[in-house]
């Protein structure tokens, strides 16, 4: 192994060990002599990566922002989206020290999913799947194969499943919405709703008859990306016209994102609010008023065979 692999290694592991035990402890209560510990790092290396506890937690939460973009297929920021933060990977070439790489401070991340036996398990099994580009989304093919009217919806479907997933699998992007919630990265940037992030406006149905609303723009706090992800693809199926007559895709993305992010938080209490029959039975409950019914009986509210 090279110097280089051993400190991107080295850096991985901090930040799976920060993660588990700002899970299980919350970031307050943990100290930087338990994450190296978890980690089996010394302190220098520690603090050859993260001066501060502060940027250990910012890198888990970079990182978790990362995973999701993965899972939505949401476009990575420039460095004008980040508000000045850096958004390096993490792999620079410095010379070491104790197993560090000249990255200190750089952006959140291992390419790696790692972390805890449930983590891995989602790497192995979820991982790959929620990476590959979608249409955009883990769907896309299913979505495609029963034609463009039920595609988003679909895509949607399958990506709720996978995120909520993640949550129940992934140490690290529960631990980063769990400090996203507390307050840990800025907020994003905020535009009218209707229009997406690359400034194009939603189109029929979109947001006609509403009164001017905003939700976040892609580059933000994780919720503030899943936010701007859900809008944009209720946004295009109401443009195709697959939303049921009189259905705002504002007002339908408004309940989705409510809801899964409700079972975020309720999950990080009671594992069972990430169950999969927990978010097959919300899709039940709001397809007949989503979607018309002969595109109705194409979906799948559990999630298509391509999200499996």
């Amino acid at each position: 192994m090279t110097r280089q692999e051993r400190a991107v290694r080295t850096r991985e592991a901090l930040i799976e060990a920060a993660a588990d035990l700002f899970d299980r402890d919350g970031q307050e209560v943990t100290s930087l002599a338990a994450v190296t510990a978890k980690a089996q790092v010394s302190a220098g290396a520690l603090y050859f990566h993260f001066a501060t506890k502060a940027d250990l937690a910012d890198a888990v939460t970079r990182t978790a922002l990362s995973r999701l973009r993965q899972i939505t297929g949401a476009p990575a920021p420039t460095p004008a989206d980040t508000n000045g933060h850096a958004t390096g990977n993490g792999s620079g070439s410095g010379n070491e020290s104790e197993g560090g790489d000249g990255s200190r401070n750089g952006g959140g991340g291992g390419s790696g999913w790692g972390g805890d036996a449930r983590t891995q398990a989602a790497r192995g099994v979820r991982g790959e799947r929620a990476a590959a580009p979608p249409a955009r989304g883990p769907a896309a093919a299913a979505g495609g194969a029963r034609g463009d009217r039920v595609g988003e919806v679909q895509q949607l479907i399958d990506t709720t499943h996978v995120l909520v997933r993640g949550l129940a699998d992934d140490v690290v992007l529960r631990a980063g919405f769990a400090l996203d919630r507390a307050g840990g990265q800025r907020p994003a940037r905020e535009r009218p709703v209707g229009e997406g992030p690359a400034g194009r406006a939603a189109g029929k149905g979109g947001t006609g008859g509403e009164r001017p609303g905003r939700w976040p723009e892609v580059g933000g706090s994780l919720r503030g990306v899943w936010s701007g992800w859900v809008h944009e693809t209720l946004a295009a199926a109401g443009t195709r016209g697959a939303l049921a007559p009189g259905v705002s895709p504002g007002d339908a993305a408004a309940v989705v994102v409510a809801a899964t992010v409700g079972f975020e938080v309720l999950g990080a209490q009671d594992p069972l609010w990430l169950a999969p029959h927990r978010l097959t039975r919300f899709w039940t409950l709001l397809l007949p008023a989503l979607v018309p019914l002969p595109a109705r009986e194409a979906l799948h509210p559990g999630g298509s065979p391509a999200a499996h």
